[in-house]
C-alpha cells in the first residue's frame, strides 16, 4: 500500500490489485525512466524505515 501511495502521489499509477504496469503507445521512454527512477527512490526511502530489512 506505501508504494501505490508513493507513486500515485508523484503522478504514477499502477493497479493495485495486481501491480501491473499498463503502457499505452503513447508511452514514452521519459514515462520509462520516470517510472524506474520513483521506483527507486520508494524502495530506498521505504528500505531505510528502521526494521525494513528484517
Amino acid at each position: 500500500m506505501a508504494l501505490h501511495l508513493y507513486l500515485i502521489n508523484r503522478g504514477i499509477l499502477i493497479t493495485p490489485f495486481h501491480n501491473m504496469t499498463l503502457c499505452c503507445p503513447s508511452t514514452s521512454m521519459a514515462d520509462v525512466d520516470k517510472l524506474i527512477a520513483t521506483l527507486d527512490e520508494a524502495l530506498a526511502e521505504l528500505l531505510a524505515i528502521p526494521g525494513a530489512r528484517e
